[in-house]
Order: C-alpha cells, then sequence, then structure tokens
C-alpha cells in the first residue's frame, strides 16, 4: 500500500467511543425503543444504528484508516474510511457528512452532496461479538450460552468481556474525491489510499491487519469483483 502525501493528523476535539454518548435504540424488527447511552447499548446488545461510508479518489483508490491504539475494539486495525453511530434523530446520509467531516476533515461541497451514492445495498442488521477492555457479560446473562468471539476464541462465562454491537446499517460512497484529508488522531492513527487490487491481496494475505466488518461488509459490495469491457 503506497503512503499518500495529502494526508495528516489533528486534534479534533471529539473523544473516541465515549460512554456518555446517547443512541435511539429499537427492537430487532426496526421498532424504536427510545434512547439509551452507548455503554449500556454495547454492554446488553440493543440495537442502534450505524453507518459506512467509502471515500475514493479520481484514480480510483479507496481511503482505509488504521484505528487508534487507544481504541478499546480492534486497536491498530485497518478499517473502511468511515464508520459512524448515528446521533439522535440524524440520517443515514447525514450520519455520513458528519462522520466524514469528524474523522478525517472532509467537507463536503454542495456538489458532492449531490453525488454521493447510497444506500448501496438495503438497510441490513449486523451482529459483532467483539472482545473489549471495560464489558462484563455474565454466564446469568439470558441467550448467551457458550460465545465464541470473531476471532475464534472462545470466551468461557467467568471471563467474557466483549461488546455486543448490534446494528441497523447502510453504506455510502462518494467518487473523485481531491481535497486533504486532516484525521482525527484521538480516532484514527494514519491513512492510506489503496487500490482495490491491493486491498483486496491485503485482506486475503494478511486478513487479521483489517477489522472483521470490514472484511465481511466489502464482501457484501462488488468493489473486487473484475469488470470486463
Amino acid at each position: 500500500m503506497a503512503q499518500a502525501s495529502v494526508l495528516g493528523a489533528r486534534n479534533a476535539g471529539v473523544a473516541a467511543e465515549a460512554e456518555d454518548e446517547v443512541f435511539e435504540t429499537f427492537n430487532e424488527d426496526g421498532t424504536p425503543l427510545g434512547r439509551e447511552l452507548r455503554s449500556v447499548c454495547h454492554a446488553h446488545g440493543i440495537w442502534h444504528r450505524a453507518v459506512y461510508a467509502y471515500l475514493f479518489n479520481a484514480h480510483g483508490q479507496l481511503l482505509i484508516q488504521r484505528r487508534s491504539l487507544n481504541k478499546k475494539v480492534a486497536p491498530g486495525q485497518w478499517d473502511l474510511s468511515v464508520a459512524e453511530h448515528l446521533s439522535p434523530g440524524e440520517s443515514f446520509r447525514e450520519g455520513v457528512v458528519r462522520g466524514l467531516s469528524e474523522e478525517l476533515g472532509v467537507e463536503l461541497s454542495p456538489q458532492q452532496l449531490v453525488s454521493l451514492q447510497g444506500p448501496m445495498t438495503p438497510m441490513h442488521q449486523r451482529r459483532l461479538l467483539i472482545p473489549e477492555k471495560g464489558i462484563k457479560i455474565h454466564s446469568s446473562t439470558p441467550d448467551i450460552g457458550i460465545i465464541r468471539s470473531v476471532y475464534g476464541s472462545v470466551l468461557e462465562p467467568s471471563t467474557r468481556s466483549f461488546k455486543q454491537d448490534f446494528e441497523f446499517i447502510e453504506a455510502y460512497r462518494l467518487n473523485g474525491y481531491e481535497g486533504p484529508i486532516s484525521f482525527n488522531e484521538q480516532e484514527v492513527s494514519e491513512c492510506k489510499w489503496v487500490s482495490l487490487e491491493e486491498l483486496q491481496r491485503e485482506m486475503s494475505d494478511r486478513p487479521d491487519e483489517f477489522t472483521i466488518w470490514f472484511r465481511e461488509e466489502i464482501q457484501s459490495l462488488d468493489f473486487f469483483i473484475k469488470r470486463t469491457s
């Protein structure tokens, strides 16, 4: 992966994974339940909303970000351009615009807003059990049973510590971005522009360097399909 020359870091003043962040919550069928703290949603597997954004430059390269080592979940792993939880009252498209600004310093012009593609797939569910620090799930928790983490290891009842991230997701794409990237160093340690061919090879050779949701989500899109004229 070639290092991009237009990338820089900044302190955006936006804390990563703030436990006092508030989400709108839902039943598994999408029925609204009300609002709840991020920490409670992730401790008890309460459904909430998130949006993914894929930012491409004029050369067809995708921007990927390496998660900060201070992240509780998947620290130091490569991730898609932006993955953002939605704020109460926010639409998926509005979440993309905010996430691009907060995480990458990308401010979309009116023309770019019109060019924003999505949702790329119908809204769908993603249920992840991810090892992390600070969340304890005890054996008395209903409907848990023996848990196998996304990394393959069995979590024993007495030592289970993982994030239950149950999300309704939409994904969006913006092509032809040629402006600067100024990523939030509180959430991101570095960014790179990478061709889809390079990304596919890297994911195949070293899958553990990429977040599980990035690996799985990109397979549901047609990015890796070679097109013939």
